[in-house]
């Protein structure tokens, strides 16, 4: 809850500019009063009425207006038509053009009148400042961006327990713990969940400031404009914030070339520490807070991802004075998972959230499919589709079973069946019974997502690998831990990396960065999290460029084996020994499952 201010009969309640408008109160962009603009104990309530010409476009030079005679160098005098004096000192004489009254002509002040201003307006300057700052933003970055319309959120009465928890974390001021990272399995509804909770913080008024992550979208695949996007989202809010953010672009106008440290430093930290020396901590706890940022593994360089985590570290975690609360979605990736992991960085600092492991979300694709194909046969003209019976419960759970917790899985079969150019009964039909050969491609969108992970991984793996080819290796593992040619034994992790002549715990390097799609938790076996990545490796129609023959892993094997016997066959059959067939038979049920 927001912290009300504190109001007496003598001093009127103190307005933080930011604050979000009360009944009566000025919308936000309007031409701020004087109280907006000054602390309540320096305003002084006077009978007579004063006219004064509004004025738009300030600077913020300090102005003293006093009744009597100019003591100070610098000063200017006029006479009023009651014959008091009017003195006004300025700080500087550069500023001797700009006046709290610019233009105004015909103003009468009766009685005694003292009144301390301290403007907060925007020169040229400044607006130079916020315009050179818009110019390094991604508006396609924003939750409520033209460019991200219709964006994928959670229906709702789906994904209820989850959200609950994510806004109750966000909402909850009193704990330690200002960092929440969500991880989960690719497709598994992560910006989904990040789009609704950014929608039900705006309705609550404690949005700060969005950051969506794509890898196909050049604007928004690095962070290099993640800071400045969350500064003008902070500026926005408040025009005194906006205007101190603006000053520190004008000051330093290379301020987007250096370090992210840097920007957040002089961007966010230091002009709301600023500020907060002028305003008691009540108001700005009434500052939205809720910083969230979205698909950080979408960004391009690991490296950067980490620097991004140190900087959210180093600037707003270790600063209790800020009053942010911080929610990352990622896929399992290197950089958010060696922070979060026991050694790192972040592991003490954020509260963690596994979407795999801690929430099983096939409760709700069941309620999705049953929805939205139910609808889909509503609206069509095929006879079939509107009969009560279809889909069937049959149908439906084999498409739960396909998706294994996949949220995109079911959006994917959604798409393809909604095609009003041909009947749902039709469409639907043909992703139940689908083969490699037929023509029609239902999981094209699932396909690219896999073969964007698969790619990125190979990249980086035979960059540091150059004499291995890491589609033929990845087949392999697959096939050895599937037991396909072996059954009913099948090679722990251990074993194939010695079945295929590399080093001890080699396995781990290769799935490096295919963590959002394979686990090697608990430890011996692979476990791939979706059932349909099974599916795009065994299929070369849509694996394409990656797809690796059964034929041809096999004979790579069979080579590897026998020089793995002539190196060591005592090492290689006491391994094998050691592992029975019950126990293979039980690991695989769970590799399966």
């Amino acid at each position: 809850m927001t912290p009300k201010s504190k109001a007496t009969s003598s001093k009127p309640p103190l307005r933080w500019p930011w604050s979000k408008k009360s009944k009566g109160d000025r919308t936000v962009g309007q031409q701020p009063d004087l109280q907006d603009q000054v602390p309540a104990e320096r305003v002084v309530q006077v009978a007579s009425p004063i006219v004064v010409a509004s004025n738009t476009a300030t600077n913020s030079s300090r102005e003293e207006w006093r009744l009597g005679n100019p003591t100070s160098r610098g000063v200017t005098s006029s006479t009023s038509t009651s014959g008091l004096k009017i003195t006004q000192a300025r700080e500087s004489s550069a500023e001797a053009s700009s006046s709290f009254f610019p233009h105004a002509s015909g103003f009468v002040v009766n009685g005694g009148l003292q009144i301390n201003a301290h403007q907060h307006g925007s020169n040229s300057n400044d607006h130079s400042g916020w315009e050179r700052l818009l110019q390094n933003t991604a508006p396609n970055a924003l939750h409520n961006s033209k460019y991200r319309f219709d964006p994928p959120k959670c229906d709702e009465d789906t994904r209820v327990e989850v959200i609950e928890e994510l806004v109750g974390w966000i909402q909850d001021r009193e704990s330690s713990q200002r960092l929440l990272c969500m991880t989960g399995a690719a497709g598994s509804g992560k910006s989904a969940l990040q789009q609704t909770v950014a929608e039900r913080c705006s309705g609550l008024d404690i949005l700060s400031s969005t950051f969506f992550f794509s890898s196909i979208d050049p604007t928004r695949n690095t962070v290099s404009a993640v800071i400045p996007t969350i500064a003008y989202q902070l500026g926005s809010n408040s025009p005194v914030l906006r205007e101190a953010i603006s000053g520190a672009v004008t000051k330093d106008p290379l301020i987007f070339e250096k370090s992210l440290k840097t920007q957040m430093n002089k961007l966010i930290v230091d002009p709301i520490e600023d500020l907060s020396r002028e305003f008691s901590k009540p108001e700005l706890a009434a500052l939205p807070y809720a910083i969230l940022i979205d698909g950080l593994d979408e960004c391009t360089d690991e490296q950067r991802q980490a620097e991004l985590l140190a900087t959210i570290d180093d600037c707003l975690l270790q600063n209790n004075t800020l009053p942010f609360r911080v929610f990352i979605a990622s896929r399992p990736e290197w950089a958010i998972r060696s922070a979060l992991e026991v050694a790192g960085h972040l592991h003490q600092k954020a509260y963690h959230i596994q979407l795999s492991d801690q929430y099983d979300a096939s409760g709700d694709i069941r309620r999705v499919l049953w929805r939205r194909l139910r609808d889909i046969g509503r609206r069509s003209g095929d006879p079939r589709a509107q009969s009560p019976s279809w889909p069937s419960e049959e149908d439906i759970e084999t498409l739960v079973l396909n998706a294994s917790g996949q949220f995109i899985y079911a959006a994917t079969v959604i798409k393809f069946v909604s095609e009003r150019r041909s009947s749902p009964v039709d469409r639907l039909r043909a992703v139940l019974t689908w083969t490699p050969e037929d023509r029609a491609q239902p999981f094209a969108a699932l396909d690219l997502l896999y073969t964007n992970i698969v790619s990125a991984a190979k990249e980086a793996y035979e960059a540091a690998h150059p004499d291995r080819d890491f589609p033929l290796l990845l087949r392999a593992y697959q096939l050895l831990q599937e037991g396909r040619w072996t059954s009913p034994f099948i090679a722990p992790l251990d074993v194939s990396d010695e079945i295929l002549c590399l080093e001890d715990s080699s396995h781990p390097w290769l799935i490096s960065d295919l963590r959002s799609l394979v686990t090697d938790e608990p430890p011996k076996f692979f476990q791939f999290y979706h059932k349909s990545f099974r599916d795009f490796l065994d299929s070369a129609s849509r694996s394409k460029s990656l797809f690796v023959p059964e034929s041809r892993a096999a004979e790579f094997v069979t080579v590897t084996c026998v020089r793995a016997l002539d190196r060591d066959a005592t090492s290689l059959q006491t391994a094998f020994r050691s592992f029975s067939p019950q126990s293979s038979k039980a690991m695989t049920k769970n590799s399966i499952e």
